[in-house]
């Protein structure tokens, strides 16, 4: 039990730097203002702080989910992001500027170029860092039904795992040059896998948990922006 616990708590320091500025953003995100007046949006690739060639794909992918998500849910304007490793049309225009995507990230100025270069009314930028995974097996028995089982040994042991993904968003409104917004942004999935004894331990693979955490990371991206309407 107090191992649970303490990994419960080493989870939770873990979030919070990754959440950025300390424990006030970490539970009471700054929420971004309304955003409905702006119909022309571009993402710029969220690039890596450092180079991760095993999770190349990923920057595209998680623009791609984020434009998909918010292009479903408002028809009535224009995101501009890169689709596909051969549909770039961001990264396009980066290289017609001579402009990295990392450079939108640390030069305003630059993200207000490429933005302009669009005839965008906001821009949005941003950093990833590498997913982290966790795994915890404590080894007791979760679970004993050793006395009424015919079997004699129907023991059940859990092993817990986390996901996490963060990225550092900049939102930049292109025509006044002024950050709306700016945070992190923690895309977080928990798992628990039970298995018996005489049984190989069961757990996710880090295929599927990376493809689960991307998920969550653009739907928290999206809600962030575009905060559900409560009903």
């Amino acid at each position: 039990m107090f191992r649970k616990h303490l990994v419960s708590i080493l989870i939770i320091l873990l979030i919070i730097p990754l959440m950025g500025c300390g424990i006030k953003n970490a539970f009471f995100k700054k929420k971004v203002p309304p955003l409905g007046e702006y119909s022309t949006v571009v993402f710029a690739p969220f690039e890596f702080a450092e180079t991760s060639p095993q999770y190349g794909e990923l920057p595209t992918m998680i623009s791609y989910g984020i434009g998909t998500k918010l292009g479903v849910r408002y028809k009535d304007k224009t995101w501009i992001f890169d689709q596909s490793q051969e549909v770039t049309p961001v990264s396009d225009k980066l290289k017609e500027l001579n402009i990295s995507a990392r450079d939108t990230f640390e030069d305003i100025q630059k993200a207000l170029k490429l933005g302009s270069a669009f005839q965008a009314d906001l821009v949005v930028v941003g950093e990833m860092e590498e997913p982290k995974f966790t795994k915890e097996e404590s080894g007791k028995i979760e679970e004993d039904k050793s006395q009424v089982s015919v079997t004699g040994a129907a023991r059940y042991y859990s092993i817990h795992q986390d996901a996490l993904l963060p990225i550092n968003t900049v939102i930049i409104d292109v025509k006044s040059g002024n950050v709306i917004w700016e945070g992190r942004i923690v895309g977080f999935k928990r798992y628990k896998t039970r298995y018996r004894t005489g049984n190989p331990p069961k757990s996710e693979r880090e295929e599927t948990m990376l493809a689960d955490v991307r998920r969550e990371l653009v739907a928290q991206v999206a809600n962030t922006m575009y905060p559900p309407v409560e009903k």
